[in-house]
């Protein structure tokens, strides 16, 4: 059952609200028949959605299939479709089957009455706030074409910057997988197999030696241990960051590692001007675009920026003096929103500012992939090349005594 929530007309005429639960929004308007009222509003509570089967989170549903979506929708309705026509043909078009489903509900509903978004706040994990905002203020200004172009665009753009962050991540993943893995078989079966040759020498080992072998004696013993430990410390870190206090220091920390933390500064400011600049653009009240920009990002630092930046403009202040007293926004976003608002073009200044910093990011990304390849891949040769030195070295100076 879901939520409803209804603006209706008694018997006498007079106008009440409340609230009604019902498998749908026709069930939930026959209901209200049943009980004398007549229906003037009736919308989901998306909020409030309970044990619902248009509830259970949706899954398959990639930023690219709603980006994809989102621009045929625009574009059908922009050449003068109407609503449901246009979600006809979305939905035949459409090759996700979960998505699909998402789509036939949502049509239900604008059906039944629902505004578009009302119907898409109910499918919460497939369309996050911004987006049912942003229609919202496309369908209360009468330009949701336009609206859903920009949030195609703004969808496509985050699609881009986080497959970015994915391929800058992946390669050190991987890498960094290789040199554990090839240094613990070393250490657990090489090594020991090995070290059997010194067994019955009397011969003093090299230090290097002395040192792997102590090493591989530990990792061979408790490798069980020593793996459990890794994945419970991810697991640990991955959890922790979950409380408000952890997640704040281990923000703060990230940013301060080297190569790693402009590069994140860079997708924040991007992140942050895209995301504010198309919610302004779309119309949505700043008080909100800001509390959503500050959801978006979910970063301890930068959600402590627009909590202060809601507090100071609701007060009267300027956006940009609350940008520019966080050291960590950099000098061209104040300046740029500080032009958007005495010209009274913030949302486009935003916007500029956005795809800016976008274009710096790809670029200091693949600066670190460039560096970062060869790095690791000598960091690998060093350790393995330690290794091997530290069996040989004893071999060869079995080699020479035997010669003798």
């Amino acid at each position: 059952m879901s939520l409803y929530t209804y603006n209706a007309y008694d018997v006498s005429g007079k106008e009440v609200s409340g609230k009604v639960e019902a498998a749908d929004l026709a069930e939930a308007r026959k209901r209200l028949k049943q009980d004398g009222l007549y229906a003037k509003e009736v919308r989901a509570e998306a909020a409030s959605v309970v044990k619902s089967r248009f509830a259970r989170p949706s899954r398959g549903v990639s930023t690219i299939d709603l980006s994809t979506a989102t621009r045929q929708l625009s574009t059908l309705l922009s050449s003068g479709a109407p609503l449901l026509e246009a979600m006809d043909m979305l939905i035949e078009e459409t090759r996700s089957e979960s998505f699909t489903k998402v789509l036939k509900v949502v049509r239900e509903e604008v059906t039944g009455g629902s505004s578009l978004a009302s119907a898409l706040a109910v499918h919460a994990r497939v369309f996050p706030e911004m987006y049912v905002r942003m229609v919202e203020a496309g369908e209360e200004s009468g330009t949701l074409d336009a609206v859903l172009m920009r949030l195609a665009d703004y969808l496509e753009a985050r699609a881009r910057i986080l497959e970015r962050v994915r391929t800058a991540f992946l390669y050190p993943a991987v890498v960094t997988t290789v040199l554990i893995a090839v240094l613990g078989f070393l250490l657990a079966y090489v090594v020991p197999s090995i070290t059997r040759i010194f067994e019955d020498s009397d011969a003093a080992l090299p230090f290097v030696t002395t040192v792997v072998l102590a090493v591989s004696s530990v990792v061979s013993a408790y490798w069980p241990a020593i793996l459990i430990s890794i994945v419970l410390g991810i697991y640990a870190v991955i959890k922790f960051r979950r409380y408000p206090s952890f997640k704040a220091r281990f923000d703060k920390i990230i940013l301060k590692i080297p190569v790693v933390g402009p590069v994140l500064k860079l997708y924040y400011n991007a992140t942050l001007s895209r995301t504010l600049g198309s919610l302004l653009h779309s119309g949505v009240p700043i008080l909100k675009a800001l509390d959503m920009t500050g959801g978006v990002l979910d970063h301890t630092v930068y959600e402590e920026i627009f909590t202060n930046a809601r507090k100071d403009v609701t007060e009267g202040a300027p956006l940009s003096a609350t940008f520019r007293e966080a050291t960590i926004l950099p000098g061209l976003l104040v300046h740029m929103t500080a032009i958007g608002e005495r010209s009274g073009k913030l949302d486009q200044m935003l916007l500029k500012a956005g795809e800016t910093y976008e274009n710096d990011f790809e670029r200091a990304v693949t600066r670190a992939l460039a560096f970062m390849e060869p790095a690791l891949i000598v960091i690998l040769g060093v350790v393995v090349g330690f290794v091997v030195l530290a069996i040989l070295l004893p071999i060869f100076d079995l080699n020479q005594l035997l010669a003798k």
